[in-house]
């Protein structure tokens, strides 16, 4: 079971342990025992080798720039299942909707792809196309536990979810598959894995492929003297040839990446776990698949570093020059490994000049963070002092690495925190992070230290203080933010006092919920006290949290209740018909409802037609058809095929009419995404047909439409009564944008009743943007329905703004009806504005008797009205 980090010297924490202490070698540790499990994950969800392969590095780089926030280091195996499976269902997503989807690294080469030797083109693709065939629940156990070495345990441990399930969709995926591709399965999936030119790609893109300044010193400056003129005449540069360097050769790279790894990336040099003290590898291929060679001669990536360094310098005056000269490459994954690797050795040579440099080039972005926080972990009160006097932007700089200062200088937290500006993003937590950095090492210093800051930050580094005290002593938390001096959010540090107090203890969080007002600083979770209460409650102990609402209903709103999408999310995820079917039988379901949808929505995106097809097993009520309602509305955005294949399963009654009406309307995302109409329509089952056409006119004026000719021709495609609609709506957007070109159109149609609520809605469109032109033109227009329409028109959007005008065009208008109606605008508004003439219109208006004493009703109504406000 070459998987299983158990065969390792090193666990999973001591590991992650040493990534969080800055090692990178453990970080390649990482990447060369999980990257199997990783691109199984993305393999089953994206169906395609060569995507999940893309897929695995964004994972494993997404991990590398976040693997200080996971805050319990065993439980690797999931953070990264998880991180995983929404790069896969990101990037499937982005396929889906762009149909091209860009390759952060190509290697043009005839060899054998990264899934070195995996099978042939033709089993793949049987296999494939088998799998594609099976539910994504199915699918991804099934890959995994082939690739994993048939350890249904590690599946488990990856998904989440117990043994038994994973049996159980192991046979269901198999007997779904048994007849098409019988033992070819098995043979695929367990001769399928990543080769070392996958651990290689992330080395580098992390900066693992920098020597450290003494290893270049010795390296490159021995050969400086003798290869001065050499250099001079060498025009042919490694980056040109690495794409292109054959994938036999670039095992030879995984060797010598390890060699180059910088030797000792520890906060304040000082050992952050055992592996300080020992030597740790990335695991090779079998040693017959390596030329036995010098590393340093035979690596294509080594090899091209040292031409660089020999061609502009190894000092640091040559550090702005060599970034700028790999700045000019073209292949942006190449430029990136190249600078992330520079500014490791950067960080030896000279910190505080390339730090002033990178601010000035990228302002606080990934590559001078990378820069300070490798100055931080080998000279912390330097770099500290060092990126203060970095010039502009290092406020920006101060604030992403603050969490990272907390660990190893303390002391600095609060004077840096009073010196930064209030943060542009509403949602920055750098503060209240450091902070709880501090607290959860010594809560005493971290109190003073926030009640000793001062400026814009202040309530941050309280909150973070909260945040903490919260989870052992909740009444003293909150008496001492009750004391807080006037201009402090007292209930806004409450709020994170029980945020924190629900990490431990739910029930008691839950039950103090009341002790503020609901609201406060929005986030990503939801913006509701007992929202963010829950989501902290829900993940700590979810079944004790759902037993609290259970037994405490109405206490908190639905609103409250999306908080639980994280939570949810993560189940629907592990076991979505284990876990709906749990809460369907024990009545939780209903209080499931808001986290639910949002679930299907974003995270939990792929499960739609699974939960559907559970849905369709249960008996109605009031829970189930809520969640169809969601699961059509989630699939209508983000699986439009799934979504018109759900028209089948509704019921031919009202109620099923209505849903499809829903359907048709969230198909174009509320006018968002009427650029899929000729995508969706020709495929659209034919009692969606119509809903669907009416839905997208009925859009059309507050969408954004290029080509409106375009949908003049979609006309055709509604039913005889609702052209007129139809064009009024066409019209209405239309004449918003280009009126001169919908006039045209306009005048084009015969005569009649749909002519002539086009003339009223290009005046209404019109008028918002230019009211006296749409006046002259309704001016200009014979007597007669198309006149009268578009008089109308100009009454309800002149009235307001020029009252006394809007009256002469009531006036004008022939037909009774239209003139009733434009009278009636006309006189509500200035029944507002100047009561007696609006009395004085009724008067002598050329009305009916019946129609002015109805005019007198509602004068009178609106009067009341005024004089109650």
């Amino acid at each position: 079971m070459p998987n299983d980090p158990q065969v390792s010297s090193f666990s999973d924490g001591d590991l992650v342990r040493g990534a969080q202490g800055g090692d990178k070698r453990a970080f390649i540790e990482i990447v060369a025992r999980y990257q199997t499990m990783v691109c199984g994950i993305a393999l089953g969800i994206l169906k395609d080798f060569a995507l999940s392969e893309d897929a695995g590095q964004e994972v494993f780089l997404t991990a590398w720039r976040k693997i200080y926030e996971l805050r319990e280091p065993h439980k690797l195996r999931p953070w990264l299942s998880q991180i995983a499976r929404n790069a896969a269902r990101r990037q499937f997503r982005s396929r889906k909707q762009e149909e091209n989807i860009e390759d952060y690294v190509i290697l043009h080469d005839k060899s054998p792809g990264p899934y070195e030797n995996a099978a042939s083109e033709e089993e793949k693709a049987l296999v494939l196309h088998a799998l594609g065939k099976l539910p994504e629940i199915y699918r991804v156990p099934l890959v995994l536990y082939y690739s994993e070495g048939k350890s249904a345990r590690l599946v488990a441990e990856a998904l989440q979810i117990s043994e038994d399930a994973v049996r159980q969709r192991l046979a269901r995926g198999r007997e779904a598959c048994r007849e098409q591709i019988s033992g070819m399965l098995e043979a695929v999936l367990t001769r399928t894995h990543p080769s070392p030119v996958f651990t290689v790609a992330v080395a580098v893109a992390i900066g693992a492929l920098a020597a450290p300044a003494t290893v270049a010193a010795a390296a490159f400056a021995a050969k400086a003297g003798a290869s001065a003129v050499a250099s001079t005449t060498t025009t042919t540069s490694f980056v040109s040839t690495f794409m292109s360097t054959s994938k036999g050769f670039l095992v030879s790279t995984a060797a010598a990446a390890v060699i180059c790894v910088p030797l000792g990336y520890h906060i304040a040099n000082k050992p952050v776990s055992k592996m300080a003290a020992q030597e740790v590898s990335v695991p090779l291929p079998p040693q017959n698949t390596i030329p036995r060679a010098d590393p340093f001669e035979s690596s294509a990536l080594f090899a091209e570093w040292r031409e660089l360094h020999l061609k502009y310098g190894t000092n640091a005056e040559s550090m702005p020059t060599l970034y700028k000269a790999i700045d000019s490459f073209k292949d942006l994954f190449h430029k990136q490994a190249l600078h992330a690797a520079l500014v490791s050795e950067w960080a030896l040579v000279d910190p505080a000049g390339g730090i002033s440099f990178l601010l000035k080039k990228q302002g606080a972005g990934p590559e001078t963070q990378q820069l300070f926080r490798e100055w931080l972990a080998h000279a912390p009160a330097a770099a500290v002092a060092g990126v203060q006097s970095g010039g502009s932007g290092w406020e920006s700089l101060a604030r992403a690495c603050l969490k990272d200062i907390a660990k190893v200088l303390p002391e600095r937290v609060q004077d840096i925190a009073s010196q930064l500006p209030k943060p542009e993003n509403g949602s920055d937590k750098s503060i209240r992070e450091a902070f709880t950095v501090l607290a959860e090492n010594r809560l005493d210093f971290s109190k003073r230290a926030a009640e000793a800051t001062t400026g814009p930050n202040r309530e941050e580094a309280l909150e973070g203080v909260a945040t903490v005290w919260g989870k052992t002593d909740l009444n003293a938390t909150i008496s001492w933010a009750k004391a807080l001096p006037e201009g402090v959010n007292r209930d806004e540090v409450i709020r994170m006092a029980l945020i924190g107090k629900a990490a431990v203890d739910p029930a008691g969080a839950l039950e103090s919920v009341g002790l503020v007002p609901s609201g406060g600083k929005q986030n990503a979770v939801a913006s509701t006290t007992g929202a963010r209460v829950l989501n902290e409650a829900g993940t700590a102990d979810f079944d004790g949290t759902l037993a609290w609402l259970t037994s405490h209903p109405g206490r908190l709103s639905g609103q409250d209740l999306e908080g639980l999408v994280g939570p949810v999310t993560q189940r629907l995820n592990a076991d979505p018909v284990g876990f709906l079917q749990a809460q369907a039988g024990d009545g939780s379901l209903d209080l499931l409802l808001p986290a639910l949808g949002s679930a299907l929505l974003n995270g939990a995106s792929g499960l739609q037609a699974t939960v559907w097809d559970w849905l369709k097993t249960q008996p109605d009520g009031a829970a189930i058809q809520s969640l169809k309602a969601q699961v059509i509305n989630s699939s209508a955005w983000q699986d439009p095929s799934l979504a018109m294949s759900l028209v089948s399963d509704l019921p031919n009654n009202s109620e099923g009419d209505k849903q499809i009406k829903d359907l048709a309307e969230r198909l174009f995302n509320g006018g968002w995404a009427l650029d899929r109409f000729d995508q969706l329509f020709p495929t659209a089952p034919e009692r969606l047909r119509t809903p669907l056409v009416e839905a997208a006119f009925s859009l059309l004026p507050n969408a954004s439409v290029v080509d409106y000719q375009a949908w003049v021709d979609r006309l055709q495609y509604l039913p005889e009564s609702g052209r007129v609609n139809g064009a009024e709506s066409l019209a209405l957007a239309w004449g918003q944008k280009v009126p001169s070109e919908a006039i045209t159109w306009a005048s084009s149609l015969p005569p009649g009743d749909v002519r002539s609520a086009a003339s009223g809605a290009i005046t209404s469109g019109w008028a918002t943007q230019d009211p006296l032109a749409a006046a002259a033109w309704v001016s200009s227009l014979p007597q007669g329905p198309d006149r009268d329409h578009g008089a109308e028109a100009l009454v309800g959007v002149v009235a307001d703004r020029y009252p006394t005008e809007a009256w002469q065009w009531v006036l004008s208008i022939n037909d009774p009806a239209e003139r009733d109606r434009a009278a009636t605008q006309a006189v509500r508004v200035m029944a507002v504005k100047d009561p007696s003439t609006a009395r004085q219109w009724i008067d002598s208006g050329p009305f009916t008797a019946q129609f002015k004493t109805e005019l007198q009703a509602s004068f009178v109504s609106l009067q009341g009205q005024t004089s109650t406000h």
